[in-house]
């Protein structure tokens, strides 16, 4: 019987910290707090800064729920 592989996990820290710079800037720009983006998000407002640092390998999920929240098209938050 064949053993199974593990998959590696894949973190693009330079995609996830553009990304974050991205949101960070956006949503400055709309004088939007952590705090009220994460609760239009409905998730911990310390999970954004961890997003904006880019210290989290989020879902697009999460892109685009955040996209929606500062009403942009989600690939405005890609580099």
């Amino acid at each position: 019987m064949k053993k199974k592989q593990r998959r590696k996990y894949f973190k693009d820290q330079n995609l996830l910290n553009e990304i974050g710079e991205k949101i960070r800037e956006i949503r400055l720009s709309k004088n939007i707090s952590q705090e009220s983006l994460a609760n239009e998000v409905e998730i911990d407002y310390s999970q954004i800064n961890r997003m904006e640092l880019g210290k989290v390998n989020f879902s697009i999920s999460y892109l685009y729920r955040i996209a929606k929240a500062l009403e942009v098209d989600p690939k405005e938050l890609l580099p």
